[in-house]
């Protein structure tokens, strides 16, 4: 992973300058492991100022003039990350006070534990205003445009106008996605710009298509245990121990279930069974210790490739997932996590290694929640495999599931933010990962 995009992710989630970002990457999925080392803190030059001018009278935000700006928990630079902050956001303030590290005017506070340093906003007499960034594209899955390089070896330009000198920056290998931009025209041939500036031309990209599969809400109509059927179809039986087949259930169909199970199969709401091999189960799971009665979870089970939403003990929401596969190096670690990040979007790639077959590389993956270092949710727009495991150690959904999840969990983004960590008055939520087959 070059170390631009290093620094990219670690000032979205404030660890530059804090300490060594290792990264590890693999497909559809990042693992990130952050070490803050002791003293290491790049700061902005130390001052404390011990008076600070009001706001001015009519000032009713202040407009974000640095994109990614950093908000802290308290007025001092080197106090914890709360998150960042897009260029051109106008952010709720209610008054301006004393702190270190800001050698400017002062720090805005800006919400609950959340402080920006006035070298990087300016009081506006304008209401607050900000982009919903976890939000999908109007009628589309995804919150950003997105293209699939068709061929290996897609060349990108610095100016559409260096296609014929031949002049080219690097090549993108197959199957790596980008953000599309502007479109333009040269010498009879339509380029587009990618989000880091560069232009490819647009027939060598494919528009993806994600999937539409979403999981299903929770209450008085449809309630747990149930199932959704993972093979090409299941045959339903009318006994337990018999081979007279009642009908066939379609692929995803979901089953409600009953309470009966022997070895291999288990039965249904409707009187027959189904086998086990051809169904993910969700069933209910205890609230964890620690969790309030009302505070929300997220239940995880990768033997089933489930995930269940809670509300204390209630389950609002299941849905499949594609969890990492089961083997030493990529399966999702088993236990209980708080979310310690959330990102609208997040690069993820895998080329600093040389020693895998192909290499892959998507810009922006959406609604990335991470739970364990850089183990977390996020969007899979590139397969419609979930009800089985098949990433690289992340829990990845399809976008509707995975812009649910996000909106659900703690803490929550607000307008105009990218990236947001819990603080001392919102806690990441809580996310078990367990196995139900052992």
């Amino acid at each position: 992973m070059p170390w631009s995009r290093q620094r990219a992710f670690a000032r979205a989630v404030g660890v530059v300058g804090r300490g060594r970002l290792a990264v590890r990457r693999a497909f559809g999925v990042a693992s990130f492991l952050v070490v803050f080392a002791e003293g290491a803190a790049l700061r902005a030059p130390s001052a404390l100022a011990d008076d600070v001018a009001p706001l001015s009278p009519g000032t009713l935000s202040v407009e974000v003039v640095e994109d990614g700006a950093v908000v802290h928990v308290r007025p001092d630079a080197s106090s914890p990350r709360r998150g960042t902050v897009t260029l051109g956001t106008r952010l709720a303030v209610t008054k301006r006070v004393a702190g270190a590290g800001c050698p400017s005017h002062g720090w805005y506070v800006v919400g609950e534990d959340a402080y920006v340093c006035s070298a990087f906003a300016v009081p506006s007499p304008l209401p607050p205003v900000g982009e919903d960034h976890a939000a999908s594209l109007p009628g589309e899955l995804l919150p950003l445009r997105v293209g699939i390089v068709r061929v290996d070896g897609t060349r990108r330009y610095a100016h559409p106008s260096d296609y014929g000198a031949d002049e080219f920056v690097d090549t993108l290998g197959k199957n790596f996605a980008v953000v599309l931009g502007e479109t333009r025209e040269e010498d009879g041939i339509r380029f587009v710009r990618t989000r880091g500036g560069y232009w490819v031309e647009s027939s060598t990209l494919d528009p993806p298509r994600p999937s539409a599969f979403e999981g299903v809400m929770l209450g008085a109509d449809r309630a747990l245990p149930l199932a959704w059927v993972t093979a090409r179809k299941a045959a339903v039986y009318a006994a337990k121990s018999g081979a007279k087949v009642s009908r066939h259930a379609s692929h995803r169909e979901v089953l409600a279930l009953g309470d009966e199970v022997t070895k291999d199969r288990i039965a249904t709401a409707e009187g027959g069974f189904v086998r086990l091999r051809d169904v993910a189960v969700a069933c209910t799971a205890p609230r964890p210790e620690g969790v309030g009665e009302h505070e929300r979870w997220i239940d995880v089970d990768v033997s089933e490739q489930v995930l269940v939403a809670y509300e204390g003990d209630t389950p609002v929401f299941a849905t499949l997932v594609s969890s990492g596969r089961p083997t030493a190096e990529r399966a999702t670690p088993l236990g209980q996590f708080r979310i310690w990040v959330k990102l609208a979007s997040s690069d993820m790639d895998d080329l600093e290694r040389t020693d895998v077959e192909e290499n892959y590389f998507v810009e922006a993956v959406p609604w990335v929640q991470y739970f364990k270092d850089g183990v977390g949710f996020h969007t899979a727009f590139w397969h419609d495999d979930f009800g089985q495991a098949r990433s690289h150690g992340c829990v990845n959904l399809s976008p509707k599931d995975a812009k649910w999840l996000f909106r659900f969990t703690g803490p929550n983004l607000p307008l105009g933010w990218h990236a947001v960590l819990p603080s001392g008055s919102e806690t990441g939520t809580l996310v078990q990962v367990r196995s139900s087959r052992h």
